[in-house]
């Protein structure tokens, strides 16, 4: 199940189908709130109504038959919970990070500009690649056209969409892509916050950071509670991402540990509880400031033990599987506004539910094709960089796999 890696820390082979398993989730949850709209339970929202009518919206939706009633209302609250998928992400995030400095040593010393050059070159290459696609494609398809004379449009290539007006254009799923901006850009620092607390004690001061700027965010600043909960402001998200830099620095050297935890029946029902009590509280505005800290380490426990125990039965799956993993950038960022104007556009006609989901699904395994192609022809454009002759330090980190084990 482990490879040996250039950094020295051995390569878990399922984190890739974890990965895959984690974007799935939000490209389901995209294309179900298109349809059903989006669950109060998700986010703290300025418009929610009364928690009676929040509980309400989860009752089951009538259809013409029993099989349709059921696939409907399955769909539904499946794909409503797969919101979570980003939280899992910010977990798998800090893992990947900081099990490659464990790998070496724990006390092995960051590289800021090295590491600042790979996850520039990471991230902002393709999400500019996104702009430019969807400034062709928005205005010849139609849906939601425009300039890019609109200043909105430079501030987002910038990455500053926690401003208003900016954090919704053009596609709503950037917002994590800035958000793991914010967290790469202090994550040498946390690694030498890690170093100094343990995991135990970094985890709760991250996890106690997480709740206070959550509960001031909702109930003392003039901000959307949406925009805020989803993170506005990497403090409003830093538990979850710390979480997975907790869970690497304690399996540092038994690559087996953190899966071990996972084993028992007392942790599945662990895992169970917790995520029953996130759910829970996620009705709430003070109960989501905390909800997270439930909702992702039991999401992430339940997708790792799928990714590395039963996957595996099944190979050919499993490749899929972790393929969509090692593009889950690429579909990040390009599946959310192309599913969108398809939706719009093919829900209406009266056809079988069956079919209008194939249809769909369909349409989501070539977008997942599209944007890896793409992915895949930005990374060769930076090898090719002619600019690596003139600027050497940039080379080396142009040259950053395309399977990165960091998002």
């Amino acid at each position: 199940m482990m490879e040996p890696a250039s950094t020295g820390a051995p390569r878990l082979a399922w984190l890739s189908a974890m990965r895959g398993l984690a974007i799935l989730m939000i490209v389901l949850y995209h294309i179900t709130i298109a349809i059903y709209g989006v669950p109060w339970f998700a986010h703290p929202r300025s418009d929610w109504p009364e928690l009676t009518a929040r509980i309400a919206q989860l009752r089951p939706i009538p259809q013409e038959n029993l099989t349709a009633f059921l696939l409907a209302n399955l769909f539904r609250y499946t794909g409503w919970l797969g919101y979570q998928g980003t939280g899992v992400f910010l977990v798998i995030s800090g893992f990947g990070l900081t099990w490659a400095l464990v790998g070496r040593s724990r006390e092995a010393l960051l590289d800021r500009r090295a590491f600042y050059m790979r996850r520039f070159l990471r991230l902002f290459p393709l999400y500019w690649a996104g702009h430019l696609f969807f400034l062709v494609f928005n205005n010849l398809a139609g849906w939601r056209p425009f300039s890019p004379l609109d200043p909105r449009f430079m501030l987002s290539l910038l990455g500053l969409r926690f401003l208003p007006g900016v954090f919704h254009f053009i596609s709503p799923a950037w917002w994590f892509i800035v958000l793991i901006m914010q967290l790469y850009a202090v994550f040498p620092f946390l690694w030498e916050a890690l170093k100094r607390l343990g995991a135990v004690r970094f985890w709760i001061a991250a996890a106690l950071l997480t709740v206070l700027t959550r509960m001031i965010g909702f109930f003392l600043l003039p901000v959307d509670p949406e925009m805020w909960s989803r993170g506005l402001l990497f403090t409003s998200r830093l538990g979850e991402f710390a979480l997975g830099m907790a869970l690497a620095w304690q399996a540092a050297g038994d690559p087996g540990k953190v899966h071990g935890w996972l084993r028992s029946p007392r942790s599945w029902l662990v895992l169970s509880l917790l995520y029953g009590c996130g759910i829970g509280l996620s009705f709430t505005r003070p109960g989501a400031a905390i909800s997270p800290l439930f909702i992702a380490p039991a999401a992430a426990g339940f997708l790792m033990l799928l990714a590395r125990d039963l996957l595996p039965r099944w190979p050919q799956a499993a490749r899929v599987f972790s393929q969509v993993g090692n593009f889950s950038y690429g579909v990040m960022v390009f599946h959310q506004p192309i599913l969108w104007a398809l939706i719009v556009r093919l829900w209406p006609f009266h056809m079988p539910l069956m079919i209008r989901l194939s249809l769909i699904g369909a349409a989501t395994v070539l977008i997942i094709l599209f944007s890896a192609a793409a992915e895949i022809g930005v990374n060769e454009l930076l090898r090719r960089w002619p600019l690596n002759r003139i600027f050497p330090p940039i080379g080396p980190y142009a040259r950053v796999p395309v399977r990165n084990i960091s998002l």
